[in-house]
């Protein structure tokens, strides 16, 4: 290794340990240098790469003559233009089915395995490690499918989700399923240096880019075999195998050591929310200051901060009582009163009577002016059964739009949308609605409108402060309480009785109020320590990214912008041209996810347009596409008398699509394949929603604003274009969960979106 590489290490040992995927990034890191020829020095009295091809093409012939193999087909020679990147002295590019045997290993029937034989199957090899999980003998699964069979030595490869990195070097023979695929080293070749070569960053981004099939993707056996891959010497592919798993030895290491600093980390957190919930002179308020900067940089600690303020409150330790205050008890009466004139005008049923709560059901000591009450005291379930069918246009909440623990609704969207048709309850803005299914999800929201609410919820009118009762409902002594009448093991339900008996502080309705100004106060808080730690991550990733981009890459040109921009737009040409609904206002779109979300620098500079962010390149990229011979352009209007304009991908699209793949990383090419994949089946209007709330949300960070969905749906409708308008707000809020579901989450990446220049009538006046 040079003084350089081993000074590079080094460096980026200490960065990785700080960026959250930055060990994951290092192992990246170590196999790119070492398949560039980077990380052990070259010995010039080693026998070249071409005199090791020589002898595995005299082993090849040898093995057809005896007949163990079947004569190969000739594989096309690898063309200048097709070699990545400038390989050390000594070294050859060669394709996989040259230098193995792929598939080389003959099927068997479930009759003819032993019952000792190991039998691997995928799911016994981890993700990303590949190590083995599990070694099940044939006779414990007693499959019945034809098996691959292997022997020692051989390289494991799973073609099925190639993505998921699992391949290994088998250490005795065995079957396996025929997803797994047996590639068998020729002489000279060895086992665990294939095995990185197959795990190598580089080849995982080009599998990527071939993967076929939308469910169950795999790699193709032509593909395989004719794959392009460098070759060392012998000599060094064991220098470098053992310098690989010295340095993955360090990143276990690295790993081990993170852990145990992170594991420490949330036990002193731990201790110290402990003693502020348990000792009542606020010391550790004192403690949780001074560390601030320590403890709160990781969101676990953040979540434990949010309960300890919910818990803290319920107990009355949040802030000082105010002796003026009127009691409870005095509360208590007026709510008997309320609910008394309520019965007698048919609004309540007659409430049952509920026992005394005795001394034991009290988990801890109320402040003076405090009581305890049973939640039926101050709550009442009123259920108002309709058939949904009848009410379609109202909006409708069901368990699966709240967001659980946080008392927040995730989207909006009517009883139309949500496709409900049987028996919903009514509720009233205002009211808590509280999910009956899986009750410790803690699925509770204050409704925001009128509507139907899913008969899995319970809609319960507040006798006293809602807000508070919501609070109360989500803090850990109420979930206590919850988690202990769970009541069926694979449905949990909570029955109203169990509800209307649980035990819950009712502190004077004024205090009341000052809690919930507290609580939302501090909970504000939290959300900026959230943002400050997400900023922190992408700052840390950012960097991380930044040096190793900084190292050599797959290839040596520097180019301007315009030969950049146009290579990354054949590269979306050439994915998505011949999907449905792929067109301009598509690629467009792409192209702008591509600066905002992979972090390509395109420079462009969106503008606010009616079908969402545009830049006008796109219009550019297609005379240079036609004048080039890369693509046509074919327009055409269609029946709604809009025009749509698509393309037609010609065999000169190739060279700029390949020039791409090179001039990313493979971080970025990965990311971009994943964000391709994700809108290749979205119609034109699915792609002009995704891409504007996308900037929208986008736009929000770079001001410094951690916008809530509400603000992100009324920015597009109201600030963005007039024709956005017909997008409705659970349609938009949709949209927003997909984001998130995808991973498509913006991360505040100039530049901000502008508002598309209008010309003023009065200026036309004055200058015309």
């Amino acid at each position: 290794m040079t003084l350089a590489t081993r000074q590079l290490l080094e460096q980026h040992f200490d960065t990785a340990f700080a960026a959250p995927d930055g060990i994951a990034k290092l192992r990246e890191l170590i196999l790119t240098l070492a398949m560039l020829g980077k990380l052990v020095e070259q010995d010039p009295h080693d026998p070249p790469a071409s005199e090791l091809l020589k002898e595995i093409e005299a082993e090849k012939l040898r093995l057809v003559k005896s007949g163990k193999i079947k004569k190969p087909k000739p594989l096309p020679p690898i063309k200048p233009e097709e070699a990545p990147y400038e390989l050390p002295t000594g070294w050859e590019w060669v394709r996989l089915g040259e230098i193995t045997g792929y598939n080389g290993r003959k099927n068997i029937s479930g009759d003819e395995i032993g019952p000792n034989t190991w039998l691997l199957d995928l799911e016994d090899i981890e993700k990303g490690t590949s190590r083995i999980l599990n070694r099940a003998k044939f006779s414990e699964r007693q499959s019945k499918s034809t098996k691959s069979t292997f022997q020692k030595g051989d390289v494991l490869y799973g073609k099925l989700r190639p993505y998921l990195d699992k391949v290994v070097v088998a250490d005795t023979n065995g079957v396996c399923t025929t997803e797994i695929v047996p590639i068998v080293p020729f002489n000279g070749i060895h086992s665990e240096f294939l095995r990185w070569l197959l795990k190598r960053p580089a080849f995982l981004a080009h599998v990527n880019s071939l993967m076929y099939g939308v469910k169950m993707p795999r790699l193709g056996t032509e593909d395989a075999v004719i794959s392009i891959h460098p070759l060392p010497p012998l000599s060094e592919q064991h220098r470098i195998v053992a310098r690989i798993d010295q340095l993955m030895v360090r990143c276990d290491e690295l790993e081990k050591l993170r852990k145990a600093r992170e594991t420490r980390r949330l036990a002193v957190h731990t201790a110290v929310i402990k003693q502020l919930l348990d000792a009542p002179d606020g010391s550790a308020w004192d403690f949780i200051q001074q560390h601030f900067g320590e403890l709160y940089t990781a969101k676990e600690n953040v979540a434990e901060l949010r309960k300890a303020i919910l818990q803290l409150a319920v107990m009355g330790r949040l802030l000082p009582q105010d002796p003026n205050d009127p009691p409870a008890s005095e509360l208590l009466k007026e709510i008997e009163a309320e609910k008394k004139l309520l019965v007698e005008a048919g609004k309540i049923k007659q409430p049952k009577l509920l026992p005394p709560i005795k001394l034991e059901e009290m988990p801890y000591e109320l402040p003076k002016g405090w009581e305890w009450v049973r939640f039926f005291d101050t709550n009442t379930v009123k259920s108002e059964l309709v058939s949904a069918r009848d009410f379609q246009d109202e909006n409708q909440i069901a368990p699966d739009s709240i967001e659980k623990g946080t008392g927040s609704l995730l989207f909006h969207r009517t009883v139309a949308e949500s496709g409900a048709t049987g028996p919903n309850n009514r509720f009233y803005e205002g009211q808590i609605l509280y999910s009956k299914i899986r009750p410790s999800l803690n699925k509770v929201v204050v409704a925001p409108y009128d509507g139907l609410c899913s008969a899995d919820m319970y809609p319960i009118i507040c006798h006293t402060n809602t807000q508070f009762m919501l609070k109360v409902i989500l803090s850990e002594p109420f979930l206590v309480q919850v988690r202990l009448a769970e009541n069926r093991v694979k449905m949990p339900k909570l029955n109203l009785e169990s509800l209307g008996q649980f035990v819950a502080p009712l502190p004077p309705l004024p205090e009341q109020l000052r809690i919930v100004a507290k609580i939302d106060k501090l909970m504000t808080l939290c959300d900026t320590l959230e943002q400050q730690i997400n900023i922190a991550t992408v700052k840390q990733s950012e960097l991380l990214s930044a040096l190793l981009t900084a190292q050599p890459q797959q290839h040596t040109d520097i180019i301007d912008l315009s030969t950049y921009r146009s290579a990354i737009g054949c590269y979306v040409v050439g994915k998505l041209a011949n999907t449905q609904y792929f067109g301009r206002t598509a690629a467009a779109k792409v192209m702008y996810l591509a600066q905002a979300h992979v972090g390509l620098t395109l420079d462009f500079h969106p503008e606010r347009q009616a079908a969402g962010p545009l830049d006008k390149w796109i219009y550019d990229f297609e005379r240079q596409g036609k004048r080039q011979g890369w693509f046509e352009v074919n327009e055409k209007t269609l029946a709604s008398g809009k025009k749509k304009a698509d393309y037609r991908c010609l065999s000169a699209l190739s060279e700029p699509a390949a020039k791409a793949e090179a001039l990313m990383s493979v971080e970025q090419q990965a990311e971009f394949d994943r964000l391709i994949y994700a809108l290749a089946d979205k119609k034109t209007e699915d792609v002009e929603v995704i891409a504007t709330l996308f900037a929208v949300w986008n736009d929000f960070l770079i001001d410094g604003i951690q916008p809530t969905d509400e603000q992100i749906i009324a920015e597009v409708r109201e600030n963005w274009h007039e024709r956005k308008a017909r997008f409705s707000p659970a349609e938009l809020g949709r949209w927003l969960d997909w984001l998130r579901s995808k991973k498509l989450v913006p991360q505040g990446r100039p530049p901000r979106t502008v508002q598309q220049p209008r010309l003023r009538f009065d200026w036309l006046l004055i200058t015309s």
